[in-house]
């Protein structure tokens, strides 16, 4: 059986992508499954469409937030190689007494909602897993055991642990978890969860004497998409503890593992084809995103070692390349088709909406780079220019129109009205307003000293009914 090509997935709207996702779900080749997965997963993670629920799904919610699709060739502390899961499924299917529980959870049909709240029977399934996993864990040094981890994934041993800690760690976690999102609405709380979070973290880890517990901890929260508006308080409360000299390398390598997941999702975002103008703002939400939580980490990294603010400099770099690249070209393609429509033909509704939705994109990521670097140059170009050959198509369609009828006149303003307003997010009222009176002028319409009286007249030439 042959997949699809990535590319034509990325053209698939938003409805086919959960069809096809819902479909992927009941397909018997558990490799080809996954094959098709991992080709979806850079829209999937922008739809986040329900999924349906399975006993290893149910197994995974605890370091979901960890997974990633990478695998380098020495594993980064606090990533788990997805294609982990599957062996490491296997290992604690076998520890479990029987299977009743997980083969009813999976012919339930039932779907994962986005905010889970376990009912009875997961949770005590999920005590069962974290009692699986610990017997897994208490053999790691048996050298047979440690042999067939081996053979199964060079990184299983590695991960076991890791899966192990934030299991012991989920009450904790989840009890965080809920005192964040309850700040938001809780009067009076303000910033005091970030205290709460330290002591629960300090609470989890408490006689361990690994550190290691204490950075998975902080990931696992960090990583929650739920929690993002929430990452930069608690990277403070964590460089606020490096400087008092107290676990110094704790937010160092917790914003070491996150500028790794940045950068790690930017590979899948710039990877992806930018044919549409919806693509081209996927790619700029992205952009700001990153932008956001890397600006998060930059505020920190004085107080962290400097590896930190040098990957911080490496994602920025590549942000920096993508936009004046692979962006700039496709948004000035997207751009071009619409400047490339003869004069005599009125631009159609979902023109605008293309030319629209291009400028917004653009206006996007200049917003997201401004206070990190200057503009790369074929971006900066890009909003001249289209500022420029805009304004030229609305003098076309106004020129050729000059000699037509009032109802031609009236249809070539509305348009002019509709375009001139799309680019107000790369430009500025003044520009708009001039280029828009420019062809409100030349189509005829009388130009007045106050511009209140100029566009009622405007807007009365637009509505006024004619024979």
């Amino acid at each position: 059986m042959q997949l699809p090509e990535r590319q034509e997935l990325e053209q698939l709207s938003e409805e086919k992508i959960k069809m096809v996702y819902a479909l992927a779900d009941k397909m018997p080749d558990g490799q080809l499954r996954g094959q098709l997965k991992d080709q979806l997963r850079p829209r999937l993670k922008k739809i986040r469409p329900l999924r349906r629920l399975t006993a290893a799904r149910l197994f995974c919610l605890p370091f979901e937030n960890l997974l990633s699709n990478d695998t380098p060739r020495v594993k980064v502390f606090g990533s788990i190689p997805r294609n982990c899961v599957t062996p490491l499924w296997s290992l604690v299917l076998e520890q479990l007494p029987d299977h009743e529980t997980i083969d009813r959870i999976d012919a339930s049909n039932q779907m994962l909602m986005p905010h889970p709240c376990p009912m009875v029977e997961h949770r005590q399934l999920l005590t069962t897993f974290a009692d699986a996993v610990s017997k897994i864990r208490s053999r790691l040094k048996d050298r047979a055991m440690a042999a067939r981890l081996e053979a199964m994934h060079q990184d299983l041993a590695d991960v076991v642990e890791e899966v192990h800690a934030v299991y012991q760690m989920r009450d904790e976690i989840l009890t965080a978890k809920r005192q964040i999102i309850a700040s938001e609405q809780l009067i009076g709380i303000g910033d005091e969860y970030a205290k709460s979070v330290m002591a629960l973290a300090r609470q989890a880890t408490a006689g361990r004497g690994d550190q290691r517990w204490y950075k998975l901890f902080f990931l696992v929260l960090l990583m929650d998409e739920d929690l993002a508006d929430h990452s930069g308080r608690l990277i403070e409360a964590l460089a606020e503890k490096s400087v008092r000299g107290s676990n110094a390398s704790v937010a160092s390598e917790v914003c070491e593992v996150m500028v790794a997941k940045e950068g790690e999702a930017l590979k899948a975002g710039f990877a992806s084809a930018l044919v549409t103008p919806s693509d081209l703002n996927a790619a700029a939400d992205q952009v700001r995103a990153t932008a956001e939580s890397l600006g998060v980490m930059r505020v920190a990294s004085p107080h962290l070692n400097r590896h930190v603010g040098e990957s911080i400099d490496q994602v920025e770099k590549r942000i920096h390349d993508f936009l004046g690249g692979q962006f700039a070209d496709a948004a000035g393609a997207s751009v071009a088709t619409f400047t490339s429509g003869t004069a005599d033909v009125l631009p159609t509704t979902d023109q605008i909406k293309a030319l629209s939705q291009t400028i917004l994109a653009i206006a996007k990521v200049q917003a997201a780079i401004h206070h990190i670097y200057e503009q790369p140059a074929n971006l900066k170009q890009l909003a001249k220019t289209a500022l420029e050959t805009v304004g030229a198509r609305l003098d076309d369609i106004a020129a050729a129109r000059v000699m037509g009828t009032i109802r031609q006149k009236q249809d070539a303003l509305a348009v002019a009205v509709q375009v001139a307003r799309s680019l107000e997010p790369i430009s500025n009222e003044e520009t708009v307003l001039q280029m828009l009176e420019d062809c409100a002028v030349q189509l005829g319409f009388a130009e007045s000293k106050d511009p209140a009286q100029f566009f009622l007249k405007i807007i009365h030439a637009m509505n006024a009914s004619h024979e």
